[in-house]
């Protein structure tokens, strides 16, 4: 009875140690295969950053190609700072954007990519990503002004042009609330 017991005893022993094996394996290999993913699309972003700061026309293609890649960064900050720049990039361009943050559309499109630049090389080397500079940080403050803008919504601190136009629109639409021969008196 007591040979049967160690003979169990070393089966368990057996299947724990091969199982904590290859859990550990696989966890390993998916770390390499993480790690893999996460280099490439760093050197991927890289290419289509550069591409993306020497294209002569718009670079929409490039950025919706680059908008796919980031999903591979492991990093949350690198991506999350990728995405800004990326979206940043798309809207760049807006007549508001260029006038609220003082930077015109080509020299915004090359100050984002040579951030992101900046920050995918970081990445690489292991080092602290880089601060933000001052252009990216004034289009940043000024993007949620600006989409609110778009958008028709208004915006945190109105000036004056942009709270009469909501009083102008409500007077303009009563009367046409009435319906056609309905005076309101």
């Amino acid at each position: 009875m007591n040979e049967f017991l160690l003979v169990l005893t070393g089966g368990a022993v057996s299947l724990v140690s091969s199982s904590a094996v290859t859990w550990l394996q696989g966890r390993q290999a998916g770390r390499v295969r993480d790690r893999t993913v996460a280099r490439d699309s760093a050197r991927q972003l890289t290419g289509l950053f550069i591409a993306a700061r020497d294209a002569r026309g718009p670079a929409g293609e490039t950025l919706t190609e680059a908008e796919v890649v980031a999903v591979g960064l492991t990093d949350r900050g690198v991506r999350e700072r990728v995405r800004d720049v990326l979206r940043l990039l798309r809207e760049h361009r807006l007549p508001e954007m260029e006038e609220l943050s003082g930077v015109r559309a080509q020299q915004a499109r090359r100050v984002l990519c040579d951030h992101a630049l900046e920050v995918l090389g970081a990445h690489f080397r292991g080092e602290r990503m880089p601060a933000v500079p001052e252009p990216v940080r004034r289009m940043l403050d000024v993007e949620n002004e600006v989409l609110g803008v778009r958008s028709g919504g208004v915006a945190d601190t109105p000036g004056p042009a942009v709270a009469a136009e909501p009083a102008e629109a409500a007077e303009a639409v009563e009367p046409d609330a009435a319906g056609p021969g309905v005076s309101a008196t």
